[in-house]
């Protein structure tokens, strides 16, 4: 109801004409509709609807019309109309743009190879909400929530994560905006993200491991690879002991000693 609003609202339904208004100005869409020439050819039968609104008030039926300002008043409600749906059509065709993650800050490392879709990637990260308050990080040495508000005793070990470049298999605590922000990353390689909610933990609260990330937070990642590998995660701790990731089995007396390697 609203489109159109400033284009629509002056043109009348239905006018009552007075002594000094002529019959064919009865309404805007009659005289845009029928020309005076037809209406004077069809007095008997095109003239009932403007004797419905003459009715309200007297008028002049053999009142002369001007053509020429019938016309131009059809030509300008023809192009508006013409406007307006191109304005319209044009918009509905646009797609929304889709959300996107920031390269804020990028060094390049010194790998051979780039990541691409599907390739494993050995990070660490920080990450960070707006005012600077850390939410999550694989280099450790922080204190994080074990048990609703109840904190850890010892502060966390240092464990860097394995990400799948555009990855689609959900994963805890990797927000989708990183496994596409490190596409194109290197060996050695560190790059600075702000990933938009939409790419992020979305719309409600979340409970991270060290703080609350709030609905609809714009969050910046400091990402670092350390290895990657296109043939399976095995690749990725070649030569690494000391260091082993998830399940029952995990180590990380050695995770703070890896150093990036291709």
């Amino acid at each position: 109801p609203n489109l159109g609003k400033d284009t629509f609202q002056s043109t009348p339904v239905l006018i009552a004409p007075t002594s000094n208004m002529s019959a064919c100005m009865s309404t805007l869409a009659i005289g845009a509709i029928a020309p005076c020439a037809v209406r004077r050819g069809r007095a008997a039968s095109a003239s009932r609807p403007v004797r419905a609104a003459a009715s309200l008030g007297p008028s002049n039926a053999n009142a002369p019309c001007d053509d020429t300002v019938g016309l131009g008043r059809r030509t300008a409600l023809a192009s508006t109309a013409l406007t307006f749906s191109m304005t319209l059509a044009v918009a509905l065709a646009s797609p929304a743009r889709a959300a996107e993650s920031t390269v804020v800050k990028d060094t390049p490392g010194f790998g051979g190879n780039t990541a691409k879709t599907g390739d494993l990637l050995l990070v660490n990260y920080v990450a960070t909400l707006a005012d600077g308050t850390m939410v999550d990080t694989t280099l450790g040495g922080s204190k994080f929530f074990t048990n609703g508000d109840q904190q850890s005793v010892q502060p966390a070990a240092g464990r860097p994560v394995i990400v799948k470049v555009n990855g689609v298999d959900p994963v805890p605590g990797i927000p989708k905006g990183l496994k596409q922000g490190i596409e194109g990353m290197r060996v050695g390689g560190t790059r600075v993200l702000q990933i938009p909610p939409e790419l992020g933990f979305g719309p409600s609260p979340v409970r991270s491991p060290y703080a609350t990330v709030p609905g609809d937070s714009v969050l910046t990642y400091t990402v670092s690879v350390l290895r990657l590998s296109d043939t399976g995660p095995d690749a990725l701790f070649k030569n690494i002991s000391g260091c082993s990731l998830g399940g029952a089995n995990t180590m990380t007396n050695g995770c703070d000693l890896i150093e990036a390697e291709e």
